[in-house]
C-alpha cells in the first residue's frame, strides 16, 4: 500500500488576504457599480428624451446613447481593472527564487 501525503507546512502556508487588501478591492467594486449606476441612468434619462422625438433624430438620439453608455462603462471596468492591480497584495507570498 502506498500512502501519499503532505507535509503539514505545505497546508499551513494557506495564503490569506489581508484586511488592507479586502478594503481596497471593496472599493474597486464599489466604485464600479457606482460608475455603471451612473453609465446606466444616464441611458435610460437619454432614452426617455429621445422617445419623445422622431425620425432620424430619434434614431440619432439613441444611437448616442448607446455609445456613451458603453464608453462609459468600457472605463469604468479598465478603471475597476487598475485599481485592483494597485491593490495591497495578499499575505504568504513567498519570495521568488
Amino acid at each position: 500500500m502506498l500512502v501519499l501525503g503532505i507535509a503539514p507546512s505545505v497546508c499551513a502556508q494557506r495564503r490569506k488576504p489581508t484586511p488592507e487588501h479586502i478594503a481596497a478591492i471593496k472599493k474597486c467594486n464599489d466604485d464600479y457599480k457606482q460608475a455603471a449606476k451612473i453609465a446606466n441612468d444616464d441611458y435610460r434619462s437619454a432614452v426617455k428624451n429621445a422617445n419623445g422625438q422622431m425620425g432620424k433624430g430619434r434614431a440619432e438620439s439613441l444611437a448616442h446613447a448607446r455609445k456613451a453608455k458603453s464608453l462609459a462603462l468600457a472605463a469604468a471596468k479598465l478603471a475597476k481593472e487598475q485599481c485592483v492591480a494597485k491593490a495591497p497584495k495578499w499575505a504568504g507570498r513567498r519570495a521568488s527564487h
